[in-house]
């Protein structure tokens, strides 16, 4: 089965395609990264043997995450599994002068609306397949102080809500994940109690949940939240 991740080189999307490559998965995997993505192809070759295809390029353009869907197509045939991770994030008030809402909207919905484009026809055609969109907490309540962040994972909620449904009928699931603080690279230089936040195993273990369900059953939304309210 091929596996296809984007933001894969860090964090939660390393994590994912280390487990899934773990469990015999062929991989697609993409960043922004040329050299992050061959040392990530190296190490997985090397110790699971798998099937990885790379491509470096920013999914915020919408042509580069056309063509990195077709590539997929071309290279695999047979799509399993999409796991539309690639995100970033922002503080920022609506009020500021130098917001940056369209950068926000490409990197955190956009790029997963075109890339799923190509590769849920393939799944539908197939007549199976996985979804996952790596959303927000964020995206079930706003945060004022994160205001772009917030609007572009509302917007990719209603993407995942929209597509959830009408994959229903070629038998393709769609599960949204929705996490409070991830101890990710992101956090790097920042004063933080990171071993209170969730970890990124946490969310490989929920995708590997979610694929072991029987073919009927869907699990169609997760919250998962570090245990300390404040964080």
């Amino acid at each position: 089965m091929v596996a296809v991740i984007s933001g894969a080189t860090r964090g939660v999307g390393k994590s994912l395609a280390i487990a899934l490559a773990k469990e015999g998965f062929s991989l697609a995997l993409t960043a922004r990264s040329l050299s992050d993505l061959e040392q990530l192809q190296s190490e997985l070759i090397r110790n699971y043997s798998s099937n990885v295809f790379i491509y470096a390029c920013d999914l915020s353009d919408k042509n580069n995450a056309l063509d990195f869907s077709n590539k997929v197509i071309a290279e695999f045939k047979n799509i399993g599994v999409l796991i539309n991770n690639v995100g970033k994030y922002d503080l920022d008030r609506i009020t500021d002068d130098d917001v940056d809402l369209e950068s926000m909207m490409s990197t955190n919905l956009n790029a997963a609306y075109y890339l799923t484009k190509h590769l849920s026809r393939n799944m539908c055609k197939n007549g199976k397949g996985h979804i996952f969109n790596i959303c927000s907490v964020l995206s079930l309540s706003p945060r004022s102080t994160a205001a772009t962040y917030t609007i572009s994972k509302h917007a990719l909620k209603g993407f995942n809500d929209v597509l959830r449904e009408e994959m229903r009928e070629y038998g393709v699931k769609v599960t949204a994940i929705y996490p409070g603080s991830i101890n990710t690279s992101s956090w790097e230089g920042i004063v933080a109690p990171k071993e209170l936040f969730v970890q990124p195993d946490d969310i490989v273990n929920i995708v590997k949940t979610c694929l072991h369900t029987s073919k009927n059953a869907n699990i169609e939304e997760v919250v998962i939240k570090p245990l300390d309210k404040e964080y």
